[in-house]
């Protein structure tokens, strides 16, 4: 797979979770809103019990967490109004 494959899953899964119902709510997240979705899928990949994960899987849950940085890069502006950095 090619990183313009890879770009292009990302902006992929970004368009999708842009569409998805509360989508409107992420305007509302601050930078330790958005470090917890990413770890959440960073961490649903890893081995446990010793059991490896499944490399589609693995995979896919990489993109959704690049497409979670995506996103929260996208509300940079929005977080430094609230305040949420110095």
């Amino acid at each position: 797979m090619t990183r313009d494959d890879i770009v292009q899953l990302i902006l992929t899964e970004r368009a999708r979770q842009f569409n998805l119902p509360g989508r409107e709510f992420d305007v509302t997240n601050s930078p330790n809103d958005w470090v917890a979705i990413i770890a959440s899928y960073s961490l649903d990949c890893i081995t446990r019990n010793h059991r490896k994960p499944d490399v589609h899987y693995y995979e896919e849950s990489l993109v959704k967490a690049a497409a979670v940085i995506l996103a929260a890069l996208e509300h940079m502006d929005m977080m430094k109004k609230e305040g949420h950095f110095q």
